[in-house]
C-alpha cells in the first residue's frame, strides 16, 4: 500500500489509497490517544497474555485434541490480517471450519449462523468464543491487543490501523452476535452487506476508541467482555446492533424505492421517445 500516514482533521473521512487487494478508501481518526501507542499497554498485554496462557494451557491442547479428534486438518487456523500500520501479521485461531478445496465461485468469506463449512466442535467453540484463545499468542508476540479494533481481511478493512488490532473491543461488543444477524442475508449479498453496511459503522465505533482510549476504558471494555460471555445466548443478539441494522435497511429500502420510481419513469419517457 503507498500513501502517507498523517492523520487527516476529519473524523471519519475516507481517503484513497492503492495496495494489493487492500480496501481502496480508508478511514482515519482525528488523532490517536496516547494509550494506543503506550508503554504501559504494551506491558498490561504482555502480562496478562503470558499468565493467561498459562492458566489456559491446558484448556488449549483438550480443544486441540477434540479438533484433532472429530474432524480431518489441523488444529489451528492461520489467516493473514491487517495489523498496526496497515502491516500484515497471522492471526491464530481454533479451526473451527470443514477442510475442503477450493472450488470455482467459492467467494464467501464470511461466516454465519449455521453455516454448512461449520464443525459440530466449531460451532461451540464460536459460540463460546473459544476459538480466539490462540490469539493469546498473538498478543504476546506484540501483533495484536487484548483492546482495540478487530483485525480484518485486506479487502474488508476500511480503517486506518494506528493501533495494534484487539482481541476485543467496542465494536466487538456491540457486534457479538454478527453471525446471527448475517443469517437472513442472502448469499450473494452477504460479503457486499459486510463490507458496506456492517464494516463502516465498526470504524466509527473503532476509530472514536483510538480517539479517546485510556486504561480505564480499557478494563471496561474487558469486563463488559467478560461478562457478555458469561451471560451469552446464541439467540440474542444486541439491541444496539438490532436498532443500528433496522434503521439502515429502511434507509437502504427507501433508497431502492426512489431508485425503482426513477426507473419507470426513464422506461417510460423511453417508450414515450420511440412512439
Amino acid at each position: 500500500m503507498t500513501g502517507s500516514w498523517t492523520v487527516s482533521s476529519t473524523s471519519l473521512r475516507p481517503e484513497k489509497t492503492a495496495g494489493d487487494g487492500d480496501s481502496e478508501f480508508l478511514f482515519r481518526p482525528r488523532f490517536v490517544s496516547p494509550w494506543c501507542r503506550s508503554r504501559f499497554k504494551r506491558c498490561f498485554d504482555v502480562g496478562l497474555s503470558f499468565v493467561l496462557l498459562i492458566l489456559f494451557s491446558p484448556l488449549m491442547l483438550l480443544i486441540s485434541f477434540l479438533i484433532k479428534a472429530t474432524s480431518e486438518g489441523p488444529a489451528l487456523f492461520r489467516q493473514r490480517r491487517v495489523g498496526l500500520n496497515q502491516k500484515k501479521f497471522v492471526i491464530l485461531k481454533f479451526r473451527t471450519m470443514k477442510i475442503r478445496r477450493h472450488r470455482p465461485g467459492d467467494t464467501l468469506t464470511v461466516t454465519r449462523h449455521g453455516d454448512s463449512r461449520m464443525t459440530k466442535v466449531g460451532s461451540i467453540l464460536r459460540r463460546l468464543k473459544l476459538d480466539e484463545l490462540p490469539q493469546l499468542i498473538n498478543v504476546l508476540r506484540g501483533e495484536m491487543s487484548f483492546v482495540g479494533p478487530r483485525p480484518k481481511l485486506a479487502e474488508h478493512e476500511h480503517l486506518c490501523m494506528l493501533c495494534r488490532p484487539g482481541i476485543t473491543g467496542a465494536a466487538t461488543l456491540l457486534f457479538s452476535n454478527e453471525e446471527h444477524l448475517l443469517h437472513g442475508v442472502p448469499d450473494d449479498s452477504v460479503e457486499h452487506y459486510v463490507v458496506n453496511v456492517l464494516n463502516p459503522e465498526k470504524c466509527r465505533l473503532d476509530i472514536e476508541y483510538m480517539e479517546t482510549a485510556n486504561f480505564v476504558s480499557d478494563l471496561k471494555i474487558i469486563w463488559r467482555t467478560v461478562f457478555k460471555l458469561g451471560k451469552r445466548s446464541r439467540n440474542i443478539i444486541s439491541s444496539d446492533a438490532a436498532r443500528f441494522l433496522k434503521a439502515r435497511h429502511g434507509r437502504e429500502k427507501s433508497a431502492a424505492k426512489v431508485y425503482e420510481v426513477e426507473r419507470a419513469e426513464a422506461l417510460r419517457d423511453d417508450a414515450r421517445q420511440s412512439a
